[in-house]
């Protein structure tokens, strides 16, 4: 069962994406701040990060530079799930080392997809 970790400031945000999550059988762990996020994911890397943009204190795109900086974050799957729908958001996350973005609101059914496409992509051996 894959292992994954969601990142958004917002309770209400958390609990929509990991009832969406572990009803399709993932394991899902979840922070609502940047920083201890951060913490967690390099102690014990998730199979995928579901990753909010806009937090307090430690936002998503300076997460994300931190993550992939450190080589027990370096490879780990991003999608990237924020509010913020332009399109140099998008390019800039992807820049940083994100696999996908998705945009909210968004559709259960296209979440899952993404999150599945990105663990196949992953587990290949190849980056999204």
């Amino acid at each position: 069962m894959a292992r994954i970790f969601v990142v958004d400031d917002e309770p209400d945000m958390v609990d929509l994406l990991a009832t969406i999550l572990k009803a399709d059988g993932f394991e899902v762990a979840t922070d609502t701040d940047g920083r201890s996020a951060l913490a967690r994911l390099l102690t014990d890397p998730p199979d995928l990060v579901l990753l909010d943009l806009m937090m307090p204190d430690l936002d998503g795109m300076e997460l994300l530079k931190l993550l992939r900086l450190d080589p027990k974050g370096a490879r780990v799957p991003v999608l990237v799930v924020s509010a913020r729908s332009g399109h140099q958001d998008q390019l800039g996350t992807l820049q940083l080392g994100a696999n996908a973005y998705i945009c909210k609101p968004f559709s259960p059914r296209e979440l899952v997809r993404q999150v599945r496409q990105l663990l196949e992509t992953s587990r290949g051996g190849a980056r999204g």
